[in-house]
């Protein structure tokens, strides 16, 4: 195991780095820390671990802008990390008045990795928050579902800037049916296609909610 890994070479940092992974994906955020912490003091231009802290810190309350300053860090190490340009971006898009930085980051992101499909998502949602850009944010969430047509999450947030412009609630509505398809228990998904559905004239149908 990960544990006994790190017993038998506590000197190795990817086994602290695989480690506060795990723990991470369990919910054990503080646990998840202390591991990435421990990978970089023991190789403190760790790029990966520099990520992963950051992803660990950016919801923990408070811990915003120490996550940022890891992405940074992570993109002083390695400048062409698309992964850290999209961690950032995330983490601005969370920061009041940065939305501009963040769709840069994104852009950055994918100008290095073109088929990076969380980077065409989080560029569409960023893109969406401006209302003359909504066209582009779609488009971004086009590029995200040709590379993966099963992303329940693409076909959501598709849905979502679709549900926004008049005349496109049966598009909006393919798109919340398409990602319940993919995930039937996506609450914000049953929630929107209702309320799309609830103002389509014909449609209040609970049968046509799937």
């Amino acid at each position: 195991t990960l544990f006994r890994s790190i017993r038998l070479n506590p000197d190795y940092p990817e086994a602290h780095n695989n480690l506060g992974s795990a723990l991470a994906k369990a919910g054990r955020a503080p646990e998840a820390i202390a591991q990435f912490e421990a990978a970089l003091w023991l190789e403190p231009e760790y790029t990966e671990a520099r990520i992963n802290l950051g992803s660990a810190l950016v919801n923990l309350p408070g811990r915003l802008a120490d996550a940022i300053a890891e992405y940074r860090a992570a993109l002083k190490i390695d400048p062409n990390s698309a992964e850290a340009h999209n961690a950032l971006g995330s983490a601005l898009a969370q920061t009041p008045d940065r939305l501009a930085d963040a769709i840069a980051e994104y852009e950055a992101a994918l100008r290095l990795k073109p088929d990076y499909g969380e980077a065409h998502q989080n560029l569409g949602s960023a893109l969406a928050e401006i209302p003359a850009r909504v066209p582009e944010a779609m488009s971004e969430y086009e590029a995200a579902l040709r590379i993966d047509p099963d992303s329940a999450e693409a076909h959501y947030n598709f849905g979502v800037a679709l549900s926004k412009i008049d005349g496109r609630g049966p598009e909006a509505i393919a798109q919340f049916q398409a990602a319940l398809r993919i995930n039937p228990d996506y609450a914000e998904a049953h929630s929107n296609l209702g309320v799309v559905l609830s103002n389509a004239p014909g449609r209040l149908d609970r049968k046509s909610v799937v």
